[in-house]
């Protein structure tokens, strides 16, 4: 099947070109327009009526809409509004954060759409099967994933490489001598619930553990602090605790290194940590300076909005929109290499799994 680009290439004009001599929105050269006719018949191109009607009777405003998956807004969520809103305005448009029930958020937001509330949809905190992305694509609406299902074939979406983040940390302290590693993620009810950091995250800390043949030590942990006091206190009643961790949750990392302080060991020296897909400001906050990994929120954001604009003006496909983001290093002063034996109360393996 022909597509804009097929046509644009057929009459050596831009995409933005046929576009406009489509909708109507700008003038375009008689000859040109003829061009552009003959290169549609040759090609047996049919136009989107909904694309063509959403291109000259456009709101010029874009809906940003989150789940409810038990977890908080953390730093990361808001610097990808924050680059969504102003790439939005950059381009002429609004950006509407619209609160939906889950239930009927799918076809909530398809309403939207149609009754043309909003001319796009960006999804943020997705879920590997994700009710509001079925129902757009069972629509056909344009819409752009801030993360991404199970199978995102034919989606467009941007996301973060969770699975490479929690190697390369995993990595990093098996690069220091570590071998008992022990990885704090989300809540037990996000990946219940099928929330994508929380599944990616486990996921790839028992892919990383299992290819350097290290034993799994997975702990789900509520978002609190208490919560992750009470993890280093089980950590530090092991037989062979951990002598490094990879923790993918905020508010449980604060409370995790008081509670390993509590319990009389030392960060780096008696366990080295490091925090997965966090922030600065966190590790800011810590004693001592926790080493993060920071996604780049706001890179996303306007990436993600961007697309959106291309996918409604169709110079994109949304099959065509695929990215994966890593990760930058903020250094702090929480990794260090694995103690000698006799330094720490240590043993040399693991098999503990705990969810």
């Amino acid at each position: 099947m022909a597509t804009m680009q097929d046509v644009a290439r057929k009459a050596n004009v831009a995409v933005s070109t046929v576009s406009y001599a489509l909708s109507g929105a700008r003038p375009v050269a008689p000859e040109t327009a003829r061009r552009i006719r003959a290169a549609m018949e040759e090609l047996n191109y049919q136009p989107n009526a909904m694309a063509r009607g959403l291109a000259s009777r456009r709101s010029h405003t874009l809906a940003m809409t989150f789940p409810s998956f038990d977890t908080a807004m953390g730093e990361t969520v808001f610097e990808i509004v924050r680059g969504a809103q102003h790439e939005a305005s950059r381009n002429g448009y609004n950006l509407a954060v619209w609160p939906l029930e889950d239930a009927e958020a799918g076809a909530e937001l398809v309403n939207l759409v149609r009754q043309g509330k909003a001319d796009g949809v960006l999804l943020v905190e997705v879920g590997v099967e994700d009710p509001r992305a079925a129902a757009l694509k069972r629509a056909r609406l344009p819409f752009v994933m801030v993360g991404r299902t199970a199978d995102p074939t034919g989606l467009a979406y941007v996301d973060i490489d969770f699975e490479r983040t929690v190697d390369d940390a995993v990595g990093e302290l098996y690069r220091l001598g570590h071998r008992r590693i022990a990885f704090i993620g989300r809540p037990a009810s996000q990946t219940e619930a099928g929330y994508g950091p929380a599944v990616r995250g486990r996921q790839g800390y028992l892919r990383a553990v299992g290819n350097r043949a290290l034993a799994p030590l997975a702990y789900d942990c509520d978002a609190n602090p208490q919560a992750g006091q009470a993890i280093a206190r089980e950590l530090a009643a092991l037989e062979e605790p951990p002598t490094g961790i990879v923790v993918m949750n905020d508010m449980a990392a604060l409370g995790m290194l008081a509670g390993l302080r509590a319990m009389g060991l030392r960060v780096p020296r008696d366990v080295s940590v490091v925090g997965a897909v966090s922030s600065p400001t966190l590790g800011a906050m810590t004693v001592p300076a926790l080493t993060t990994t920071h996604a780049p929120g706001e890179r996303m954001g306007a990436f993600a909005t961007r697309a959106l604009l291309a996918i409604l003006d169709e110079r994109l496909d949304p099959a065509d929109c695929h990215q994966l983001v890593t990760c930058a290093v903020v250094q702090g002063e929480s990794l260090g290499p694995a103690p000698e034996r006799g330094e720490a109360d240590v043993g040399s393996s693991s098999e503990k799994t705990s969810g």
